[in-house]
This record gives structure tokens, sequence and C-alpha cells, in this order.
């Protein structure tokens, strides 16, 4: 029987272990900045959820939407301004505008102190070794659970099934970190014959089943980043009730690395802040295992 890696308790731990570093502290708040271009419903969701959780740590929060029609320049502009205001900012994605010329031009002119996502250009060419570097939220979720689950990654074998600039490519790099890592890569459409040599494996494919059970070696770690709805059923990228079978650890979804994803993009946020006030670094020690992930 598989443990359940459950990312939303852990999510909820972390988020006290952050209320509690800031229930003595008086210095300067945080300020979350969250750009949103369009309406789409999934992500007013999503942004709501940000704000939420920023807001229940004491932090501020800045949220600012543009509508559908914006051009490239008009988003540009409006980014750089509330970038001035705020501790970090994300542009939350898909922006829905089909006047958008060049989206890495846009993630590009969030400056790198406030790059809390992590997905400029210098974050993502940087191998995550510095101070100065965001790894994204979604792969710093990933470690934030390994790492509580006692999970080795350090010296192992580990498959990334999908390589976007969100999850797979910053995390293959920062596993590379790693030197007695072997880092195999997928995108979802290559064959996967050597899959069952993994000992973790961390689907992001955003396509359903592109990982099933035959593939597998018993006793994988299965870490599923994907999320499909169907009517009122929610499933991720894996087959589950195969996959389950072979696994040693395995996520559900919902509940496995989506809640880790908001309280990791909190920490960077908190590592703004640091990087921006270098003598706020001792007040935050208890955080710092987590903030320097």
């Amino acid at each position: 029987m598989p443990v359940i890696l459950d990312g939303k308790r852990l999510s909820e731990a972390l988020q006290a272990k952050i209320a509690m570093a800031f229930s003595a502290y008086r210095g300067p708040k945080p300020i979350l900045g969250i750009l949103q271009v369009g309406n789409k419903e999934d992500s007013n969701i999503y942004v709501a959820h940000k704000l939420k959780v920023a807001e229940s740590l004491g932090f501020l929060t800045k949220l600012v939407k543009m509508p559908e029609n914006s051009t490239q320049d008009e988003i540009i502009g409006t980014l750089r301004n509330a970038a001035a205001e705020v501790t970090g900012i994300i542009v939350q994605l898909p922006l829905v505008s089909n006047r958008i010329e060049n989206l890495q031009e846009i993630l590009d002119n969030i400056p790198i102190e406030k790059d809390i996502d992590g997905l400029s250009s210098y974050n993502l060419a940087s191998n995550y070794n510095c101070k100065d570097n965001f790894l994204s939220a979604t792969p710093k979720g990933i470690i934030l659970l390994l790492k509580h689950y006692n999970i080795n990654f350090r010296s192992t074998v580990i498959a990334l099934v999908g390589q976007s600039n969100i999850v797979g490519k910053p995390l293959a790099k920062y596993l590379s970190n790693f030197k007695n890592n072997t880092i195999k890569t997928y995108v979802k459409d290559t064959p996967k014959d050597d899959l069952h040599e993994a000992k973790i494996v961390i689907v992001a494919t955003g396509v359903y089943q592109s990982v099933t059970a035959d593939q597998l070696a018993n006793g994988t770690v299965l870490i599923d980043v994907g999320i499909h709805r169907q009517g009122k059923t929610i499933h991720g990228d894996l087959d589950f009730a195969s996959c389950f079978k072979k696994a040693s650890y395995i996520t559900p979804v919902p509940g496995g690395v989506g809640p880790l994803t908001v309280v990791a993009l909190m920490f960077n946020l908190i590592k703004a802040l640091i990087l921006q006030n270098p003598n706020l670094d001792h007040e935050f020690l208890s955080l710092k295992e987590f903030i320097n992930i």
C-alpha cells in the first residue's frame, strides 16, 4: 500500500510556520502582486486562492486586471508600474490576449529580485544554486514535498515527463545540482521505454494518462502535477488507479502538489523581501531551509 503524499496537510503546516515567524515581526510587510489579463474562470479561481493565502498570513496584496484586448506594450507598461509597488510579482498564466507577440519578453520585464515565479530568462537560465535565484513555485513545492517525506532526491534516478518552462525544465536544472543524480527527461510524446529505471517519476504534461502502470517499476515514487476536470471529476496526468498499485509514494489529485505550489510562492515572496532588505535576514532564520530551496 503506497504512502499518500498529503500536500494539503503539509501546506497547512508550512503556513502555520510562516505565521509563527511573522507573529513577532514588525518590519515592512511583503506585498504580493499579481497581473492578470482576461477573465478566464480557472485563472480567477487560482488568483483568488493565492490572494487568500497571502492575506491569511498578514501579507499585503495587489491585483491588477487588464482586459483581453490588451496589447503587448500595454501589458509591459502596466507590469513595470505594478512591480514598482510590490515586493514580488507574478504574471498569471495563460495571458488571455491575441495581441501578445512575445510572452517571454513580458516576463523578462519583471525585475529579477521580484520574479517570485521564476519565469524570467534570468531565472530560467540559472542553475538555482545562487542566493538570488527563484525556483519556480511548482518545482519548489515538489521539493518541499519530497523533503518532508524524507524521499531521497539527491542520489537517485529521476524521470521528468514534460519539459515546460514552468515545471520540467527548471526542476531538471535544480535536480542536476546534485551530482549523484541521474536525470531522465521526456517530452509528452517521446517513447518512455526506460521509464521503469527511474526511482522517482514526476509527470507534468497536461495530458491525461501520459504515464501508465505498465511503464513503471514496482516501488516508484510518483509525483503528478497535472490537473484535469471532467464534469465533477478531477484527475491528474497519471492513470491513478493502475499506477497506485506500482507506487511506494504517490500524490493525490487534488491535494498533492497544488497546495504546495501556493505556499512555495509565499516562501519566494519572503525571499524577495530579504533580497530587497538584507538586514531582515535574521528575522526569518526558522524559515531558511524552505526559503533557500
